[in-house]
């Protein structure tokens, strides 16, 4: 149980850190962020259809499951 406690913890806690990293982005670029419909990380253009079905997404699919895949690396 406590190991799911802390999974959803570690989870809050990225979420947050992802949200203040959006925020920061579209502070100081305009080229990047959620605003501008384009990736944090590569620069890209957030598909349309991920954009409708996560209207927040500051990652595209590409960057997000890279990210993903290293967050697991780190529990």
């Amino acid at each position: 149980m406590s190991d799911e406690i802390d999974q959803a913890q570690h989870l809050d806690e990225e979420f947050r850190q992802q949200a203040i990293t959006a925020h920061f982005a579209g502070l100081h670029s305009r080229e990047a962020g959620p605003a501008s419909g384009r990736c944090i990380d590569c620069g890209k253009r957030i598909k349309t259809a991920r954009r409708r079905a996560m209207p927040n997404a500051v990652r595209c699919v590409d960057c997000q499951t890279r990210h993903e895949r290293n967050l697991g690396r780190m529990t």
